[in-house]
């Protein structure tokens, strides 16, 4: 990932730039694996808090229709059906923190500037793009409480013995219930 700008983020451009990659991997029929890296300094900064404060009662269903489908290509990754792993080189906060998690694997470089989370949670606003259903899901509710209700960080060398490194494996669900 290489957005305009000084960090990757999921600004105006990120919904097309996602929903033509995530086509054009379905697409791919010799297609092995993904690897999603960055070539900026922080793997993904997350949402624009400036655009969140310009929604208006006019907008706001706007908003909301691009949020869901920003949610609805995640999880198109994330059932790609080949594995996806997130090199995570630096923070990967708010949305950037739900897209690794859309991901199978998350590798992380251990290093203080590398931090994971949902900081916007001590705003008073939950992660958007399915962030919650799969922290709980990966570490149970307890656990994911910390990150989910207090914002904490972690830092990759801790992640490791979570559980948030690998997502458990996809099971067979009735009615192709989303999880």
């Amino acid at each position: 990932m290489d957005m305009e700008g000084p960090v990757n983020s999921m600004s105006s451009a990120f919904l097309p730039l996602l929903r033509e990659t995530v086509e054009k991997l379905e697409s791919e029929s010799e297609l092995t694996g993904v690897v999603l890296t960055s070539a900026k300094k922080t793997f993904f900064a997350g949402g624009d808090l400036n655009s969140l404060n310009q929604v208006t009662p006019e907008t706001a269903e706007t908003f909301f229709n691009e949020a869901q489908a920003i949610k609805a290509d995640l999880r198109r990754l994330e059932k790609l059906g080949k594995p996806v792993v997130a090199a995570i080189n630096g923070a990967a906060l708010g949305g950037g923190f739900e897209l690794a998690l859309s991901c199978h694997y998350r590798i992380a470089w251990d290093n203080k500037a590398v931090q994971l989370g949902f900081p916007e949670v001590t705003l008073g606003l939950l992660p958007g793009g399915g962030g919650v259903v799969k922290t709980i899901y990966l570490m149970g509710l307890m656990a994911a409480n910390e990150y989910l209700i207090e914002g904490k960080r972690i830092v990759p060398a801790k992640g490791q013995g979570s559980g948030l490194h690998s997502s458990k494996p996809l099971r067979a669900r009735r009615s192709g219930a989303a999880r």
